[in-house]
């Protein structure tokens, strides 16, 4: 009975939209041996990451996942990046 219970509660992991918790991303990626870094994290300033150098990041922006790979040369990514933050930018001051 107990069990039957714990079925019907909500996870957190995942909703009915299809939105995954940050948990279940980066134990997604290690099945591939890849590591989530938060950007804002004590280890990310610690290892002293360079942005540019990162092949791909996984972004979050109002509960909406997408992920951005550098294609070619690294200006690619940056422009990219610096869109997605003119957007968002944007997207808070319409409100």
């Amino acid at each position: 009975m107990e069990s039957i219970f714990h079925e019907k509660q909500p996870s957190g992991n995942m909703d009915d939209s299809g939105f995954f918790s940050i948990q279940v991303i980066s134990n997604a990626l290690k099945v591939w041996g890849l590591e989530l870094i938060l950007f804002n994290s004590p280890e990310y300033q610690r290892l002293r990451i360079d942005p540019i150098n990162e092949r791909s990041f996984i972004c979050n922006y109002k509960e909406h996942w997408f992920t951005v790979r550098k294609l070619g040369k690294q200006v690619i990514l940056y422009l990219l990046l610096r869109v997605i933050c003119q957007i968002a930018k944007l997207t808070n001051s319409c409100r």
